[in-house]
C-alpha cells in the first residue's frame, strides 16, 4: 500500500540504465502492442495540427448568436497544437461565443509542459519570430541553448504561482478548478524541477533509451533510422521530412535548430516519473517512480506542425470533408448547415511543398519539416495578434509575411536602415519611424490578443477520458471530442456517447504517421477505429475514400 516511491536524481541514472533487469514497466496506452521507441508518455502527437471548431455542428449555429459555450474535449494530444490552431481560428467564426477547451493528460509533466508552451505562445514581450523559434525549440528539441534552460526556468517560477494562487500570465485564460490539489503539488515540483540547479543528463537518459531500444543493433543505428524513414514515414508523402533531418533528431533528440546556435543544454520538460514495481533485490515488489526519459524516439515532433499547413488546396479538402455533414443521409437532415473554413489567403504556402525535379528520380522537397513548423508557428502567432491570417508577402520566404511588424527585430533593423538611407539621399523612408510604428503596433495588437482570447478558457485535467463518463457534470457537454491515438481506445466504452451532445463530432487520431506500426498493424488499428465508432453509433463524415487519412472524422447521429 501507499504512494510509490519517487527515486531521487542521485539513484536516477543506475534505476534507468538496468530498467530492463530489475523494474517491470507498464505499457504505454496505445490500442497496439506498446514498442520501445514510442515510449510511455507523448510530448508530441501523430497527426498535425487541426482547426476544432470547423467540426463544430451546424446543429448548433442557431445558438451561437446567442452566446452558446462551446465546449471541447482535447484528451491526450501530447502538445497543445489543436489549443493554438483553433483559437488563432477564432475570429473567422464571429458567432462563437464562449469556447471551454478541456485538455485532458495521464502524466501531471505533460499537463505542465502544456501550461509552458501555451504561456510562450502568449508571452506578448517577444518578437512573433523570436517566440515561434522558442517555441519549436522548447517543444521538440531535448537539448536547449543556455539562454532558453534559462528562460524555461524562469517560466516555471511564473507557473507555480499560477498552481498555488492562480496568478500569473495565463490566469485569464487557464482554470485549475478540475485539477486535484495533490495533482496541483505534484504540477508545483514539476515547475520547480526545471530550475538549471536540478541535474537531469539528458543525452545519457536517451542513450540507455536508444541502447534499448536497437539492443545489437545500435552500431547502426543511423542505417536503421534510413530504413525507418523510407519503409515508413516517405510512403506517407510527407517526405517535406528530410532524412537528414528525421535522421538527426533520431540520433540526437534535436528537431529544432535555428541559425549558428549551440544547444548543450538538458530540456528537463521532457524528463517524467514512470511507476513500476522492482522485481528483483532488496525493493523486490515494492513500487517506485523512476524519473527519466520516456518519450517517444521513433516518431518525430516534425508531424504535428512540420509536415502540413493551411493552403488552398488544403483547404479545399477540409470543405469537401465537412461536406456530408451538411447534407441529407438516411433520412437526416441539418437545417442550418455552417459556413464552409475560410480559404488561405497565402497564395504563396502551397510552395512550401514544391518538389524539384519531378520524374527524374532525384526528386526534393525546396522546403523541408522546420520551415513548415516555423511557418505554421508564425501563421498561429499573427492571426492571434492581428486578427487576420498570415500571408506571405514574397515566394518561398516563410518569414515575409511579418511585413512592417515593428516588433520583429529584423525588421527594426531594416527600418534604421531605410531611414538612414533614404536621408542620405535627401529623401523620406517608407517606413513609418519605428517608435511610434511600435507604439500603434503595440495597441492594435493589444486589442486582437483581448478579442481573440475573450471568453476561451483552457481546463486541465489529469487522468483519462473513462474517469469523465462517470462524472455527471460531464454528460451531455461536449460539442467536439479529439481522441489521440493513445486515447482511442475510449471510444470501445458503451458510456462513451454519454458525454457528448446530440450532434457532437468526435476526431480520432489515425496510425498513418505511427513509424513502428507495419502496414498490417496500421489497417487493424484504422479497422478497430472504425468498429468503435459503428458500435457506438457514430458516422464517419471525413473523406472516406481518402487514401490513409491522419485523422478519422465521425458525428453523432441526433
Amino acid at each position: 500500500g501507499g504512494p510509490p516511491q519517487r527515486m531521487d536524481a542521485h539513484t536516477r541514472h543506475q534505476h534507468h540504465g538496468e530498467r530492463n533487469e530489475e523494474l517491470c514497466l507498464p505499457h504505454r496506452a496505445f490500442p497496439m502492442a506498446a514498442e520501445s521507441g514510442m515510449g510511455i508518455h507523448s510530448l508530441w502527437g501523430l497527426s498535425p495540427a487541426m482547426d476544432l471548431l470547423q467540426l463544430v455542428p451546424s446543429a448548433v449555429a442557431d445558438d451561437l448568436d446567442a452566446g452558446a459555450t462551446i465546449s471541447i474535449l482535447v484528451a491526450q494530444p501530447g502538445d497543445i497544437r489543436h489549443l493554438l490552431c483553433s483559437i488563432s481560428r477564432r475570429r473567422r467564426r464571429p458567432g462563437v461565443g464562449a469556447l471551454h477547451f478541456y485538455l485532458i493528460e495521464q502524466p501531471v509533466e505533460v499537463l505542465a509542459r502544456h501550461l509552458l508552451l501555451l504561456q510562450i505562445a502568449t508571452d506578448w514581450e517577444l518578437p512573433i519570430r523570436q517566440r515561434a523559434n522558442l517555441f519549436l525549440e522548447a517543444f521538440g528539441n531535448s537539448l536547449l541553448q543556455e539562454r532558453t534552460e534559462a528562460y524555461v526556468a524562469a517560466l516555471g517560477r511564473e507557473l507555480v504561482e499560477l498552481a498555488c494562487n492562480g496568478q500569473g500570465a495565463l490566469e485569464e485564460i487557464v482554470d485549475l478548478s478540475l485539477i486535484k490539489y495533490r495533482d496541483r503539488d505534484s504540477l508545483v515540483d514539476t515547475f520547480h524541477s526545471w530550475a538549471p540547479s536540478n541535474p537531469f543528463d539528458v543525452e545519457d537518459l536517451r542513450d540507455h533509451r536508444l541502447r534499448a531500444h536497437y539492443g545489437q543493433r545500435y552500431d547502426h543505428r543511423t542505417n536503421l533510422g534510413d530504413w525507418d524513414y523510407q519503409m515508413r514515414i516517405k510512403p506517407t508523402g510527407a517526405t517535406v521530412i528530410h532524412p537528414k533531418l528525421y535522421k538527426g533528431w533520431r540520433n540526437t533528440g534535436v528537431a529544432f535548430e535555428f541559425g549558428e546556435q549551440i544547444y548543450d543544454q538538458p530540456n528537463r520538460t521532457h524528463g517524467s516519473y514512470v511507476e513500476g514495481v522492482m522485481k528483483k533485490g532488496k525493493d523486490k515488489g515494492i513500487k517506485k517512480e523512476i524519473r527519466g526519459y520516456w518519450i517517444d524516439i521513433v516518431n518525430s515532433p516534425y508531424v504535428s506542425l512540420g509536415v502540413d499547413c493551411e493552403t488552398v488546396s488544403s483547404t479545399r479538402e477540409c470543405r469537401l470533408a465537412a461536406a456530408p455533414r451538411l447534407a441529407p443521409r438516411h433520412g437526416l437532415t441539418r437545417p442550418h448547415p455552417a459556413p464552409p473554413p475560410a480559404q488561405s489567403h497565402d497564395e504563396f504556402a502551397e510552395g512550401l511543398f514544391e518538389v524539384q525535379n519531378k520524374g527524374t528520380g532525384t526528386e526534393q522537397n525546396r522546403h523541408h519539416c522546420v520551415e513548415v513548423a516555423v511557418y505554421n508557428m508564425l501563421a498561429f502567432l499573427w492571426e492571434i495578434e492581428t486578427g487576420a491570417p498570415y500571408s506571405m508577402s514574397k515566394a518561398h520566404d516563410i518569414y515575409s509575411g511579418l511585413g512592417e511588424d515593428a516588433s520583429d527585430l529584423t525588421n527594426t533593423q531594416a527600418a534604421e536602415s531605410d531611414v538612414a538611407a533614404a536621408a542620405a539621399e535627401g529623401g523620406e523612408s517608407l517606413r513609418p519611424t519605428t517608435e511610434d510604428d511600435r507604439r500603434q503596433q503595440a495597441l492594435v495588437r493589444a486589442r486582437c490578443i483581448v478579442q481573440t482570447f475573450e471568453n476561451v478558457k483552457v481546463f486541465p485535467m489529469k487522468g483519462g477520458v473513462d474517469g469523465l463518463l462517470a462524472k455527471k457534470q460531464f454528460h451531455g457537454l461536449f460539442d467536439v471530442v479529439s481522441l489521440s491515438a493513445g486515447a482511442a481506445h475510449h471510444l470501445g466504452n458503451d458510456d462513451f456517447n454519454s458525454i457528448l451532445k446530440p450532434n457532437a463530432a468526435v476526431v480520432v487520431e489515425a496510425a498513418k504517421f505511427a513509424v513502428m506500426l507495419n502496414k498490417e498493424q496500421e489497417a487493424e488499428y484504422d479497422s478497430r477505429i472504425s468498429d468503435m465508432a459503428e458500435a457506438r453509433g457514430l458516422r464517419r463524415v471525413d473523406l472516406a475514400g481518402a487514401e490513409r487519412p491522419a485523422m478519422f472524422t465521425f458525428d453523432r447521429q441526433a
